[in-house]
């Protein structure tokens, strides 16, 4: 919790530093919308973020929540903000070498002013895409002896905390249950950081709603190590009868098997190969780092999430060149992998590029 703490001090204090000379630029070119008292919102809004993601507990139910939002909407203006500094900062120099001064005091706030509007624009159309999530469907072929047809819902990256209440977990549940699946595979990241701010808001109780005939299991993100006790997050969902698999398996109607792996990053763990050919095998785990290794192990199925695929732009071109699979479905030789850009969202409620998902898996005999 330490290094967690001091991560977000860390950007709480390069968002100031760096957020005073993005005002010195808006200052400079749009004096009229970013007057000299403006300054005190580029210096505290990265103290508002800072402060429900180090201190919420201590925090009024209603202030955690409303510092958070405040604060992850400043996080990705500041973000994009980089980018349209980064560019003014390249035509100038441009301008500079060609020496076409003169232009430059006609355009520079022009583009400031086009790209402050991008900026806004982005923003809201990544609020929309974060409330309206898709289900995704994938069909996967097998000659496995399968005693028949099979549905799941796999679902990923959830992320409750402090803006991802118990009204986002309602919508999550009735979403999955109108799929009428055998079985809900949750892919780690189901909470977001701090597991006491959840039980708090009383966000996972919806899961106890969540249908299925085979039953609902889990594996542990990244995020969740983060909450603060795995044993008591366990306690927690083992109420809403979702069961975590670290590093174990279950075989369900006596034709499928779950595998589900340990968070990788925190307990990097080999992928262990198949033994029963006759039974269909699913391997489950958050971060898409095994992907080949689990085709080698021979295994019918991968899952996982981690990506967001990239969540919003150009963040996605870093994790394609990550992950052998960073979203989507692709075969590996026999194997169909599955990766879930995820339900939720972290730091700032913007999603753009794909849009959050559930993903409905049909699995049909051949």
């Amino acid at each position: 919790m330490k290094k967690r703490s001091a991560f977000f001090i860390f950007i709480c204090l390069v968002g100031m530093g760096i957020g005073i000379g993005q005002w010195f630029i808006y200052n400079e070119m749009l004096p009229n919308i970013f007057d000299t008292w403006t300054i005190i919102f580029f210096v505290l809004l990265p103290v508002i973020f800072t402060l429900p993601n180090i201190i919420k507990n201590q925090l009024p139910f209603a202030l955690a929540k409303l510092l958070s939002v405040v604060g992850g909407y400043w996080l990705i203006f500041f973000y994009y903000s980089i980018y349209l500094m980064l560019i003014y900062f390249l035509l100038y120099v441009i301008v500079y070498i060609f020496g076409l001064n003169e232009y430059w005091q006609v355009i520079s706030a022009k583009i400031i002013m086009a790209g402050l509007l991008l900026i806004i624009c982005l923003i809201i159309k990544g609020t929309w895409n974060v409330f309206h999530p898709v289900c995704r469907r994938v069909v996967v072929k097998t000659d496995k002896p399968l005693k028949r047809d099979y549905s799941i819902v796999f679902v990923s990256d959830i992320h409750l905390g402090t803006i991802i209440g118990k009204s986002f977990s309602q919508k999550l549940a009735a979403q999955i249950n109108a799929q009428v699946s055998d079985m809900v595979l949750f892919g780690g990241d189901i909470i977001d950081g701090n597991l006491e701010f959840v039980i708090r808001d009383n966000s996972s109780s919806p899961f106890k709603k969540i249908t299925a005939t085979l039953g609902k299991y889990a594996v542990y993100g990244n995020h969740d190590y983060l909450g603060g006790s795995l044993v008591k997050e366990q306690s927690l969902l083992k109420s809403a009868d979702i069961r975590f698999l670290k590093n174990e398996s279950v075989v369900l109607d006596d034709c499928l098997k779950i595998t589900g792996l340990d968070d990788y990053i925190y307990h990097p763990t080999p992928i262990p190969p198949v033994q029963e050919d006759n039974l269909f095998q699913i391997l489950m785990e958050h971060e898409p780092y095994q992907i080949e290794a689990a085709s080698a192990a021979k295994y019918d199925l991968y899952l996982a999430g981690h990506t967001h695929a990239g969540q919003f732009y150009p963040d996605r071109l870093v994790t394609r060149r990550i992950y052998a699979l960073d979203y989507g479905t692709k075969l590996f030789d026999k194997m169909t992998a599955v990766v879930s850009n995820g339900y939720g969202f972290w730091g700032t409620p913007v999603r753009l590029g794909p849009p959050p998902e559930i993903v409905l898996i049909k699995i049909e005999k051949i």
